[in-house]
């Protein structure tokens, strides 16, 4: 279903044109076929390599796992976060990273300066 969901998104985007344009220019199906399968395969292996990075940046700044629950209890006046809590405002972090660059992108795109922003 991700692999999916991917197809979708990289052919809504730019990507998909800009990888379909110089195979259309090649006017050779064999040649055309094989840059098309290259830039697919180089795009998904980046993106996966980017997820991954990102993904291990994450795991490492959350700490390691416990196996109890998200606070340890001190006293009954005071708690401390452990690395499950940490974990939890990193992807919150990453999910509101994701929202504002969206809103920020599409406010661009709607003004007309995108190009001026992201030559």
């Amino acid at each position: 279903m991700a692999l999916g969901a991917g197809i979708v998104h990289g052919l809504a985007g730019p990507g998909g044109v800009l990888g379909v344009i110089p195979a259309v220019q090649m006017h050779d199906a064999r040649l055309a076929s094989i840059y098309l399968f290259f830039f697919c395969l180089t795009s998904t292996l980046t993106m996966g390599l980017f997820a991954s990075l990102y993904g291990t940046c994450s795991s490492r700044l959350a700490g390691p796992r416990n196996a109890g629950d998200d606070q340890v209890q001190l006293d009954p006046h005071s708690t401390v976060e452990t690395s499950s809590a940490r974990a939890f405002w990193i992807e919150a972090l990453s999910a509101s990273l994701s929202i504002v660059v969206g809103i920020l992108w599409l406010g661009l795109l709607s003004v007309g300066k995108l190009e001026d922003v992201f030559p």
